[in-house]
């Protein structure tokens, strides 16, 4: 991990589509913007850490409808970087 501060929030998959390909790729652009390390996890304890900057990797987590993921992110703007990709979970991932 990176060195920095620490920061865990929960999240939920809202859309009905869950986690994929497109919001998998807006989560890479955003976590793109700052420095610190963003990783996902599954709360139910299935599957492993995903990495914020691979698409592949969030798209193994097979994040449904209301799942509920773990955001944690390490460096030093960890707060700013775990809120906005917190802010697009809370937005369905803009689905209209």
């Amino acid at each position: 991990m990176a060195t920095g501060a620490s920061v865990c929030r929960k999240v939920i998959v809202g859309s009905a589509m869950g986690l994929h390909a497109r919001p998998a790729a807006q989560i890479v652009h955003i976590a793109g913007k700052y420095n610190s390390e963003l990783k996902l996890r599954r709360t139910d304890g299935k599957g492993s850490d995903a990495d914020c900057r691979s698409v592949l990797a969030m798209l193994m987590l097979a994040a449904g409808k209301d799942t509920e993921l773990e955001l944690r992110g390490c460096g030093i703007d960890a707060a700013e970087a775990v809120n906005s990709v917190a802010e697009y979970f809370e937005r369905n991932f803009d689905d209209k």
